[in-house]
């Protein structure tokens, strides 16, 4: 099975038109409507923080900045819809979310990207042991 991972953000309009693409409603037996993933996994990780709150103690000095783009980490099982390309990011690895714990799908996508990286340079293999 194909699996890819993709960080994006979009703005809430955005996010609300583009879902309906992997989204699928469909009616359960006594006829309540209920609506899914279609071949994917979504994790809606909302307005993140561009700058973190200060506190004093307990006492909140400096609210947080929040992004004005709305963060989504989507796991696909098949490939991505065309229309989500233009709002991929990359975060230097990790990011604040991963599914399954399993870095390695987020890496893959992100070392084709950026294969100069540091997180993409795997160390010289011991040749001999002193």
């Amino acid at each position: 099975m194909t699996k890819i991972f993709n960080k994006f953000e979009f703005t809430p309009t955005e996010w609300a038109t583009l879902r309906k693409l992997i989204e699928q409603t469909t009616l359960t037996p006594t006829g309540e409507e209920v609506t899914h993933w279609v071949d994917c996994a979504v994790v809606e990780l909302g307005f993140l923080p561009i700058t973190p709150a200060v506190y004093d103690g307990m006492e909140l000095k400096t609210p947080a900045v929040l992004s004005e783009k709305w963060a989504v980490d989507i796991l696909f099982y098949t490939e991505p819809p065309a229309e989500f390309t233009p709002f991929e990011v990359y975060p230097s690895p990790m990011g604040i979310h991963t599914f399954s714990g399993d870095d390695s799908l987020y890496l893959k996508g992100y070392c084709a990207k950026f294969p100069e990286s540091d997180y993409c340079k795997l160390p010289e293999p011991i040749t001999s042991i002193k």
